[in-house]
């Protein structure tokens, strides 16, 4: 509640500048004869101020001059109605800066008709009224009055002006003269009353507020899904636009000099305009955290993709609304400023054409989906996991764990390797095997190499290739190719050294030696040395097919689970 501390002492400073200039307005003085739109207009608020009050005056520039026309109690009721009209919207008659001239002419309806206030208040306006309408003699008066229009208004004005019954207070508001910095000192009481009877209600709507969201996020419904902090933030934060708007609403009771209420109004429709826009990021929020935890539940990816884009876009379309509604609020034509910028429009594209081929890029990555959020892509030289795609551009972490920012207009242009979009992943070696291996051996060894594939849990026997392929160097070189049931990189190299270290395994227990480059001299023979080649019979590759089977049962003992009976 600081903020409305600040905001009163602001204002209040203010109305001290504002007493000055009033008092500096006040030595001027109306003629009464009501020639002019500044003439009718300042005589009616002149005469309702307290130490200049009189009820027939002011009310005579709401029926002009004349020999009939004399102030009614109706007339002079809509005169004191559209004085707190003024002050409950904080707009204040300043004489100086009314047209003088009798014979005024608005340039944009061509007639005699002046409107004090055309933003805050269209339906209010003077005019210079014509007589004897409709016949030879018809002629405008030689005094300016508020319109039969505006007369018929005052009462709906001043209805929606103090909703809910507030404008019966100011019956009851004490008619006092003494003022102390422009403020009498009933009004100190009000707003001091104002600032706790503000303080109470937050903490009441608060509480109130925050046990119903509580209730709804501990549903069925949103059970596990809603944010614990966005609920207690959404809480307070329509706490304090609620306050807010009671304040805005009884503010015009106060009946605060017209430049400090002016100012004190303005705040306050700032402030519920930023709240109100922070209620909605905030629900924004809460719809993310909601909608994040059901697709983390779906199969398809594209929801993952299009949640942030949707997010961001609400988002921003929030931002745009609020800042067109504050500058509504100091004056500025929302409509040509639109207008300006689509004007503009052309020359901003000129100037924004990387941005806008970006943002065409971002487009087209979500319309092609070459790529998802978490995907392994690599494109130019770029290789790592996409992070975030975002309206500009997209980010990559990259294997040493760097972030890469691309632009989409770029990333669109470049040939993407989606390693996300893998099937499967392949794993292609050569066995080299020496040249003094017998031929029925390196046979059986093929063999057992087949079964490896066939009974390994997470490889596609189908798609395997196990071959004597080429007669290296150094090496009889076994060509062996297989596919991975799996799109992880890191369980593939898990993978990988499983299937390798299966390979030596079962070289070693068929005695088969894994040949190496290299240069070998080979002596026949040798006085009392044996040579280092390994002489073959027929018992040791009958024990070698021993050794096969048995490794290959305990190979399928581990990878492959027994049926029930």
């Amino acid at each position: 509640m600081t903020i409305f501390f600040r905001l009163l002492l602001l204002t209040f400073l203010f109305s001290l500048s504002q007493s000055v200039l009033l008092a500096q307005a006040e030595s001027e003085r109306p003629t009464g004869k009501l020639s002019s739109p500044k003439e009718a207009a300042f005589q009616h608020t002149y005469y309702q101020r307290a130490d200049h009050f009189n009820a027939d005056s002011s009310a005579q520039a709401l029926i002009g001059l004349g020999k009939d026309n004399k102030p009614t109690a109706v007339d002079r009721a809509l005169a004191n109605k559209l004085q707190q009209i003024y002050y409950g919207k904080g707009l204040e008659i300043r004489a100086g800066l009314i047209p003088d001239d009798p014979n005024y002419v608005d340039s944009t309806s061509g007639n005699m008709v002046y409107v004090p206030f055309p933003a805050e208040l269209p339906s209010v306006y003077l005019i210079k009224p014509v007589l004897n309408k409709g016949t030879d003699n018809e002629r405008h008066a030689k005094y300016w009055k508020y319109s039969d229009e505006t007369i018929k208004e005052i009462s709906h004005i001043h209805e929606e002006m103090y909703p809910m019954g507030s404008y019966l207070l100011l019956d009851f508001l004490p008619k006092d003269d003494d003022k102390i910095l422009g403020l009498q000192k009933w009004q100190y009481l009000a707003i001091l009353v104002f600032i706790l009877l503000s303080f109470l209600l937050h903490q009441v709507f608060w509480r109130i507020i925050n046990f119903a969201l509580e209730i709804l996020a501990n549903s069925r419904l949103g059970r596990h899904h809603f944010d614990s902090e966005i609920v207690s933030k959404l809480s307070r934060l329509s706490s304090f636009l609620m306050v807010a708007y009671l304040v805005f609403i009884l503010t015009p009771v106060l009946m605060l000099p017209a430049g400090l209420n002016y100012y004190f109004v303005g705040s306050l429709r700032i402030f519920n305009t930023v709240f109100f826009a922070l209620l909605l990021l905030s629900s924004v929020d809460l719809g993310r955290s909601y909608f994040e935890k059901i697709v983390e539940t779906t199969e398809t990816e594209s929801d993952d993709q299009l949640l942030p884009i949707i997010i961001r876009t609400i988002k921003t379309l929030i931002v745009i609304g609020a800042l067109m509604h504050a500058l509504s609020i100091f004056g500025v034509d929302v409509t040509a400023l639109i207008a300006g910028l689509s004007i503009g429009g052309l020359a901003i594209a000129l100037a924004a054409q990387e941005t806008v081929k970006n943002l065409i890029g971002s487009v087209m990555i979500f319309g092609d989906k070459p790529f998802r959020i978490g995907d392994f892509i690599e494109a130019d030289g770029i290789a790592g996991t996409v992070e975030d795609i975002g309206f500009r551009s997209t980010r990559i972490r990259t294997l040493d764990t760097t972030l890469i920012t691309v632009p989409n207009g770029v990333l669109v242009d470049m040939a993407v390797n989606n390693y996300g979009e893998m099937q499967h992943r392949r794993f292609k070696t050569t066995i080299g095997v020496t040249y003094y291996t017998p031929p029925h051996l390196i046979e059986k060894f093929i063999e057992g190499l087949r079964r490896i594939n066939e009974m390994h849990p997470k490889t596609r026997d189908e798609m395997g290739l196990v071959h004597l392929n080429e007669m290296g160097g150094s090496s009889l070189n076994i060509l062996f190719i297989t596919y991975f049931q799996t799109k992880d990189y890191a369980q593939h190299i898990a993978l990988r050294g499983e299937i390798i270290l299966s390979m030596l395994k079962l070289a070693e227990a068929m005695n088969i030696h894994i040949a190496f480059p290299s240069t070998s001299v080979y002596i026949e023979t040798m006085p009392e040395r044996k040579g280092l080649v390994p002489d073959y019979d027929t018992t040791e590759i009958q024990e070698a097919d021993k050794q096969m089977e048995a490794y290959l049962k305990a190979f399928e003992k581990k990878h492959i689970p027994p049926t029930k009976p």
